[in-house]
């Protein structure tokens, strides 16, 4: 087996974000399980150690979260759809906002070149941006680590700020009693959902299928009880530990003004989604930590499991990340070609 999988490292990286996010829950910071492990890999990871998860542990956990998010989508909450229709036109104008600045800021205050900037200022979609750099001979590297370290400061700093906002509510205990069948039936459909979402090539199949399911489910009254939360801790410090281990042998003489340029168009993006998040208040009368949550462009696993978490609707946060992932997979390789194309015309 390749050195990066090592079941000896993996093994050690998981024990690593298990020990942060306990020490996070003992000193009752926000959302322990996320951020302890995220913080654990991360100094790790700086320290040199092989910290290292195989891609197939995530689209597991993704498919858990997803399954746990489409169960949100219980009738109840259905009458309030209305509303989603204002605040996901904010979101897309939101997202077009943010590029168009990042984009800019990394011109002129980074000194990218076009290409990079323009992969790197996308506000999501870290996978899919890097393939499509990687794509049009774009600096892989450069256009990874920014997104990288997006994702690493909004996922550490949305809580603390939702948190301020008063959006954070007690978390419930661990365990929550669900029968067996419920159980197997919600596994049955995380399964084929992922399975007709990966034949379908949509993105985040791993999420999108199985919360296609649990919401089905959930809406027709097959299964009302909820995963247990106890499997969702667990997730949360895999996504954590994945999160910080992207981190991982950072090198280079060019590196700190990098990272530099990242924090700064973090925040640039991070004041975005706040002033669009408290228009889309006004507007709609929706809670601003929750338009908070699903403004911010850090990933849409990860902010799934903010929402989680903090007690926020998960299903209203997790359909907005998927309209930006949408938006951004399917218009930045057509709205790259179209600035090419005026380049070239000079």
């Amino acid at each position: 087996m390749s050195e990066p999988h090592r079941p000896a490292h993996v093994l050690a990286t998981l024990a690593v974000a298990a020990a942060g996010a306990l020490l996070f829950r003992v000193l009752g910071l926000p959302l322990p399980f996320l951020l302890g492990a995220v913080c654990a890999t991360t100094l790790a990871g700086l320290a040199g150690l092989p910290v290292t998860l195989p891609s197939a542990l995530r689209t597991l956990v993704m498919a858990i979260l997803g399954t746990v998010i489409g169960t949100a989508f219980d009738p109840g909450r259905l009458h309030g759809l209305a509303r989603f229709g204002a605040s996901l036109a904010g979101l897309v104008v939101a997202v077009a906002a943010t590029a168009a600045a990042g984009w800019l800021y990394l011109r002129r205050v980074g000194g990218l070149c076009g290409r990079d900037a323009f992969f790197a200022a996308m506000p999501g979609g870290f996978g899919e941006m890097v393939l499509l750099a990687d794509r049009v001979g774009a600096d892989v590297g450069r256009v990874a680590l920014i997104h990288a370290v997006r994702v690493w400061i909004i996922v550490t700093t949305a809580p603390f700020a939702v948190t301020a906002l008063g959006g954070h509510t007690a978390p419930p205990p661990l365990w929550n009693g669900i029968a067996a069948g419920d159980l197997l039936r919600l596994a049955a459909a995380a399964l084929l959902g992922a399975g007709l979402a990966r034949r379908l090539r949509l993105p985040a199949w791993a999420l999108t299928g199985p919360l296609a399911a649990g919401a089905l489910l959930h809406l027709s009254g097959v299964v009302t009880a909820r995963p247990p939360r106890l499997l969702v801790a667990g997730a949360q410090v895999v996504i954590g530990a994945m999160v910080g281990t992207r981190l991982r042998g950072l090198d280079g003489r060019d590196l700190p003004r990098l990272v530099a340029t990242a924090a700064g168009l973090t925040l640039l993006m991070f004041a975005l989604a706040a002033l669009f998040a408290l228009l889309a208040h006004l507007v709609t009368g929706i809670a601003l930590p929750a338009l908070l949550v699903a403004y911010v462009p850090g990933g849409v696993v990860e902010m799934g499991v903010v929402a989680l978490a903090l007690g926020l609707d998960p299903a209203f946060v997790a359909t907005h990340h998927l309209l930006r992932i949408l938006l951004l997979v399917g218009s930045a390789p057509i709205l790259f070609a179209l600035w090419r194309r005026v380049r070239a015309r000079g």
